[in-house]
C-alpha cells in the first residue's frame, strides 16, 4: 500500500501500489504489510491542514512522515555539490549522484514560543490570513545556534521585546515542507510590542480570559468567512497546545 502525495497534500486513505509509481519511498511495515510514500498527479488530495482536522494521530503522522520525504525527494533530484542527477538508494532515503555525493533527508527546526507576563500572553498575525487569526510567535533556527537563543532572537526581532526564563514544552512535526517546531514558553521582561517583521501584520498581549473563551467556542480555523472574532490555532496545531496549557494554569 502506498501514501499518495500530491501538489496540492495528500490522500486521506493509502492506496494499492501501480506499476507507474515512480520510485516509490519505503515507510516501514504497517498491519496490512508494506507502506511506502508516492508522488502522483490528478484529483483527490486534500491539503494537510485539513487532514489534520480529521484524520486520528497515527494515521496523520503517517502522512506526514510520506509528505516530508517526498518534498525533501523534489528538492533533490539533482546534486547541489556538482548539479548531476540523483538516484535513488536505501529505500529512497539517500539520494547518490555519480559523483558519490549522498544526500539525507533533513529537518529545519523551528522555536515557537508563548511570551507569557502574568495573565496576558503574546500572539501576532501574518497579513496574509484572514482577519481575527492569531498565533504564537515562531521562527527557523539559525546555524549553531542555541535554541534557548533562537527564541530570545525571534521574539525580538518580530516583536521588539526581551524575554527570559526560555522554557522547553513539546515538539511536533510540521510537514509545510519539512520542519520540526519545537515549543517554548518564555517570561516577559522588556519592551513594547511592536511589529518589525515584514511578514507579521499585528502583534499584541491577550488576556488569559479572552484566549480561554476563543478557544471554547473553537472557531473554525481552515474555513468559513472573515471574523474580527479572536480565533486561536486549531486543535492540532503546537501553538494551540502552547497556549492551551497556559489557560489552563490559570491566574
Amino acid at each position: 500500500m502506498a501514501i499518495v502525495i500530491g501538489p496540492e497534500g495528500a490522500h486521506p486513505e493509502p492506496s494499492p501500489l501501480r506499476p507507474d509509481d515512480d520510485e516509490p519511498i519505503f515507510l516501514g511495515l504497517a498491519e496490512s504489510g508494506p507502506l511506502f510514500a508516492v508522488e502522483r498527479q490528478g484529483p483527490g488530495a486534500v491539503n494537510l491542514r485539513e487532514l489534520a482536522v480529521t484524520l486520528p494521530a497515527d494515521a496523520l503522522g503517517a502522512i506526514a512522515y510520506a509528505s516530508g520525504l517526498v518534498n525533501w525527494r523534489r528538492g533533490h533530484r539533482f546534486c547541489g555539490r556538482c548539479g548531476q542527477p540523483t538516484e535513488a538508494g536505501e529505500g529512497g532515503h539517500v539520494r547518490t549522484c555519480a559523483d558519490g555525493h549522498q544526500h539525507h533527508p533533513r529537518t529545519d527546526p523551528v522555536v515557537i514560543m508563548l511570551v507569557t507576563d502574568g495573565d496576558r500572553a503574546l500572539l501576532g498575525r501574518q497579513a496574509v490570513w484572514p482577519a481575527g487569526r492569531y498565533s504564537a510567535l515562531a521562527g527557523f533556527v539559525e546555524p549553531g545556534e542555541p535554541l534557548e537563543a533562537a527564541v530570545a532572537r525571534e521574539v525580538r526581532e518580530e516583536a521588539g521585546v526581551e524575554v527570559r526564563d526560555v522554557r522547553y514544552i513539546a515538539s511536533q512535526p510540521w510537514p509545510f515542507p519539512i520542519s520540526l517546531m519545537l515549543g517554548f514558553e518564555a517570561t516577559y521582561e522588556s519592551g513594547e510590542p511592536t511589529t518589525r517583521d515584514a511578514e507579521l501584520e499585528d502583534v499584541r498581549w491577550f488576556g488569559r480570559d479572552e484566549l480561554a473563551a476563543a478557544s471554547r467556542e473553537d472557531v473554525a480555523w481552515l474555513d468559513g468567512p472573515d471574523s474580527e472574532r479572536l480565533l486561536v490555532p486549531p486543535p492540532f496545531a503546537i501553538a494551540r497546545l502552547l497556549v492551551d496549557r497556559w489557560v489552563a494554569r490559570g491566574g
